[in-house]
C-alpha cells in the first residue's frame, strides 16, 4: 500500500459480522497454522518509472521463469516493519494480495521462508510466492470497507511499507472477502486447505548459509524423527580423494595438520531421509565449490561421463571408480532414483 493511502486515522463505523475463530480439542484456532500477510503492489512508486500490479501474477503467471516469483530485494523493501515481516515468513503461509488504490484483488501463498537477495549479506528481504494455490476475487474488497470495520480497521489505519502481518486479523478478513463475493466462499476454504498443504511440504533451503550449517551438524530431522548422521561414510570418502575437491583438486591443510574439506549432501538428508547418508548421495568439495553448488540451481551429476552441471555450465568431475562403482550400482533404490534423476 502507497504510504499517503495507509496514513492517516480511520473513523471506525461497523463491525461486518462477530467473528469468533473455531476453536478445536487443543484449543487451537482452527484459523491457518502459519502466518497470514498482507503484500502491497503499486503501480505508482516515488522514485521508480514503474509500479508492479498483483494481475502481473494471478493473470500471467504461467508465463513467468523461476525468477519472477521472488519477490522483495533491495531495490522494493526499504521499511523496517517490512523487514521484520520477511524474516518471519514460511513457506505455505497465507498472502492477502493488496493493491494500492483497488483494495484486496486475492489470495496466494508463499513458496519459500524469507532469505536473503545476497547469500552471505545477512539482511532477509526477499521470498518467492507459490504457483499454486492461488484465488483471484471476482471483486476486489476497496480500503474503505476495510478501514470502516472495527475489526479490520487497525490493520489498515497507518500502513507504512510493502509487507504487514495480518494473522490475527484473517477470519475478519476472510469475512469481507466473502460478504463480497459470496460465491467463492468454498474456494476460499479450498485455497485454505492448498496452503496448509504447501506448508507442510519441503520446498527448496533458500538460506544457504543455514543449509550448509545443517550439512555439519552432527543430527538431521527427517518425518518428524531425529537421526544421527553416518560420520563414517564421509570421513571414508574424503579419505579416498585424499581430501582433495572433486572439481577443482585443491588441498587445503590447515597449520595444525588438519584438511579444510567438506561434504555435498546431493539431497538433503531432511528430504531423503537416512537412506540418502551414503557415498551415492555425497560430493567432498572445497569450500568455494561447495558454496557455489548450493547457490547453483539445476545441479546435475552424470557419473558415466564424469562431469557436474552446475552455475550453466558443466565441468569435470574428478570421481574415483570406488566411488562411481558405488554410485552406479546402489541398493537403495531411494537413492539410486535420485541419481537416475540427476543424471538424466
Amino acid at each position: 500500500m502507497s504510504e499517503k493511502e495507509g496514513t492517516g486515522e480511520a473513523c471506525p463505523k461497523k463491525i461486518i459480522g462477530q467473528v469468533s475463530p473455531a476453536i478445536t480439542k487443543n484449543g487451537e484456532s482452527e484459523m491457518a497454522k502459519g502466518n497470514v500477510w498482507i503484500v502491497v503492489a503499486s503501480e505508482r512508486i516515488k522514485g521508480k518509472s514503474e509500479g508492479w500490479h498483483w494481475d502481473d501474477f494471478f493473470i500471467r503467471r504461467h508465463e513467468w521463469s523461476p525468477a519472477e516469483f521472488s519477490w522483495g530485494g533491495y531495490d522494493w523493501i526499504k521499511s523496517p516493519l517490512s523487514l521484520k515481516c520477511i524474516r518471519e515468513m514460511k513457506r505455505g503461509d497465507i498472502v492477502v494480495a493488496y493493491q494500492a488504490g483497488e483494495g484486496i484483488l486475492g489470495l496466494c501463498a508463499l513458496a519459500s521462508d524469507g532469505y536473503e537477495e545476497v547469500p552471505g549479506s545477512g539482511d532477509i528481504n526477499t521470498f518467492d510466492l507459490a504457483y499454486e494455490p492461488t484465488l483471484r476475487l471476482d471483486r476486489p474488497v476497496p480500503l474503505s470497507q476495510l478501514k470502516d470495520d472495527l475489526q479490520t480497521s487497525p490493520l489498515f489505519r497507518q500502513l507504512q511499507g510493502s509487507v504487514f502481518k495480518a494473522t490475527e486479523f484473517w477470519e475478519a478478513l476472510k469475512q469481507h472477502m466473502t460478504s463480497v463475493n459470496p460465491q467463492l466462499t468454498n474456494a476460499i476454504e479450498e485455497f485454505e486447505r492448498g496452503s496448509e498443504k504447501l506448508r507442510q511440504s519441503h520446498g527448496e533451503e533458500k538460506d544457504i548459509w543455514r543449509k550448509m550449517a545443517e550439512e555439519r551438524a552432527p543430527t538431521y530431522r527427517w518425518r518428524g524423527r531425529t537421526y544421527k548422521r553416518k560420520g563414517e561414510q564421509s570421513a571414508w570418502l574424503r579419505k579416498l580423494y585424499d581430501f582433495r575437491c572433486q572439481i577443482c583438486g585443491a588441498q587445503f591443510p590447515t597449520l595444525d595438520g588438519r584438511m579444510v574439506i567438506e561434504v555435498h549432501y546431493l539431497r538433503p538428508l531432511q528430504i531423503v531421509g537416512p537412506n540418502g547418508d551414503h557415498p551415492s548421495n555425497m560430493l567432498i568439495l572445497c569450500p568455494n565449490h561447495h558454496l557455489q553448488i548450493e547457490l547453483s540451481e539445476g545441479v546435475r551429476v552424470d557419473w558415466e561421463s564424469k562431469t557436474i552441471y552446475f552455475n550453466g555450465r558443466r565441468q569435470k568431475l574428478r570421481v574415483h571408480p570406488v566411488h562411481a562403482q558405488i554410485a552406479k550400482s546402489t541398493k537403495i533404490r531411494s537413492v539410486k532414483a535420485f541419481f537416475l534423476k540427476e543424471s538424466d
